[in-house]
């Protein structure tokens, strides 16, 4: 009888374990249907991963269902991230197709240009979504803080990048400067109207003034002596034209306007004073005869990290009294991102690199949290 018992129970167990691969694959095929009948883009996946070059159409739909799904790659698809986020809301509301929808949304922003050319795409992923709030970082190569999509999302922020590569904040109120992003960022808040409509519009400047322009206008100046008052005179000139900017873009902007203050510095005295150059800062302020310029820049007496991290933070405060007296509001990552010393933590600079380095767990964690501050700065 226990003979008998056991097979009953392996034939039951085999018919289960075939049940369970015909109801796998159906799921399969109907995942593939769906996403073909809604615009799956799979030329887009196919060039977006190159272990997938020469794939067929049929093939990269298989892929994506059997293992890219799963593996956490983009879902770009056809349709506009509007049409995206009316359907998450309304049908894809749950598990698996609400997942699609943040995939083909991140999808849609890796495919944009960061400096924010292409209008029509910018506009649409400003679209509402139960899952994020959409928000547009203009800023300088520091922005990409701002800009690591991961940790951002995780703190219910989506950020929609405008890069203005080199640009100073006391550059964008000069109508003549060689970049001219300040016309450019004025033309796409303008040109976007309602779209940005009470979305956070977060400025990220001020780096390039601080760690840069003034050394260059010590240059020109002829003038090798450091002083912190020459500095202090420097940052309050350099707020007073950032914050007329802000105001002008305030003016024409549907969006909330938030500026950010400066990060701790990274590079080290060595670095500095050996005449550090970034060659794309010099050619938009016009120098460009970069030795030239790192022979002159190595002249000068240059203040220690300490010195520098301490006009860092005056510069935050000096933009934040200003944003407090014309009514704008105000971001910061400051005191997060310093070790015990005071200085920026190790973990988070290389001596030789004027940015902050982004891919440890601190560094996620500090985004993550500045990204929640801006949520409950500006609520949805």
């Amino acid at each position: 009888m226990w003979r008998q018992i056991k097979r009953a129970v392996r034939r039951r167990m085999r018919r289960g374990d075939a049940a369970g691969r015909s109801r796998s694959a159906d799921d399969r095929a109907a995942r593939i249907g769906f996403l073909r009948d809604h615009g799956f883009d799979t030329a887009a996946y196919i060039q977006h991963y190159g272990d997938l070059a020469g794939m067929t159409p049929e093939a990269a739909l298989d892929h994506f269902v059997r293992h890219g799904f799963d593996e956490g790659r983009q879902a770009p698809f056809t349709l506009s991230v509007a049409a995206i986020q009316t359907l998450r809301q309304s049908q894809w509301t749950d598990g698996w197709q609400a997942e699609l929808a943040r995939r083909a949304t991140q999808a849609a922003l890796s495919a944009m240009p960061a400096n924010g050319t292409d209008l029509e795409r910018l506009a649409d992923l400003l679209a509402a979504s139960p899952d994020h709030l959409p928000a547009i970082m203009i800023g300088d190569s520091h922005s990409a803080f701002l800009n690591q999509v991961p940790a951002m999302l995780s703190a219910g922020i989506l950020p929609v990048p405008i890069l203005c590569l080199g640009g100073s904040a006391r550059g964008l109120h000069n109508a003549s400067s060689r970049a001219q992003y300040g016309t450019h960022v004025r033309d796409r808040l303008v040109r976007l109207g309602k779209a940005a409509q009470d979305r956070p519009v977060v400025f990220k400047f001020g780096q390039v003034d601080v760690e840069f322009l003034f050394d260059l206008k010590r240059v020109h100046d002829g003038t090798t002596d450091y002083a912190s008052t020459m500095m202090r005179r420097f940052i309050d000139e350099s707020v007073e034209r950032y914050a007329a900017y802000l105001t002008e873009c305030r003016a024409v902007c549907h969006g909330r306007v938030v500026a950010m203050g400066n990060f701790p510095p990274t590079l080290g005295d060595e670095t500095i004073r050996a005449g550090y150059v970034n060659a794309h800062i010099a050619f938009i302020n016009r120098e460009d005869d970069i030795e030239q310029l790192r022979a002159a820049l190595a002249t000068l007496d240059h203040p220690d990290l300490a010195e520098r991290t301490a006009m860092a933070r005056y510069w935050n405060q000096r933009l934040a009294e200003s944003c407090e007296r014309i009514g704008l509001l105000y971001l910061e990552e400051f005191d997060g991102l310093l070790g015990d010393d005071g200085l920026v933590h190790p973990e988070l600079a290389d001596p030789q690199d004027h940015h902050l380095l982004l891919h440890s767990d601190r560094a996620q964690q500090r985004i993550a949290s500045v990204g929640a501050r801006l949520r409950a700065l500006v609520p949805a």
